[in-house]
């Protein structure tokens, strides 16, 4: 049952608002720097196929190959890591809304990916 949540929970914060950030992006209504909007993207797609692994591990079926997901799992272990040292948007964050807040709601989302990155572990290997 907790890897069905976490699954939702993920799929409703990472899939279900993308069309709408691109219609943003699309209209001007996000003011946002162009890298910024770079990073969100890769970012939503990338963790997107994750899901599919995801889905694969809680359905136990077979998509694409364990070697696949081994590379996928870690690149998004470096994907994660990286903005310690560098991420435009969590740059433009703290502008935004501060240093702390911005910290606390990169911890917190860091929490929610976790259950992302142990199911494609365990489904990779």
């Amino acid at each position: 049952m907790f890897w069905q949540i976490s699954f939702w929970i993920l799929v409703a914060l990472i899939v279900l608002p993308f069309p709408f950030k691109v219609f943003e992006y699309a209209s001007g209504k996000d003011k946002s720097p162009w890298i910024v909007k770079v990073e969100e993207v890769a970012n939503a797609l990338f963790m997107a196929l994750g899901l599919v692994a995801f889905h694969g591990f809680i359905s136990g079926k077979v998509y694409l190959t364990p070697a696949f997901w081994q590379g996928w799992l870690l690149i998004a272990v470096a994907w994660s890591i990286l903005p310690i040292f560098w991420s435009p948007k969590l740059a433009y964050a703290s502008e935004v809304m501060g240093k702390n807040k911005m910290r606390m709601l990169a911890g917190f989302s860091c929490l929610l990916y976790l259950p992302l990155l142990f199911a494609v572990y365990f489904y990779a290997f």
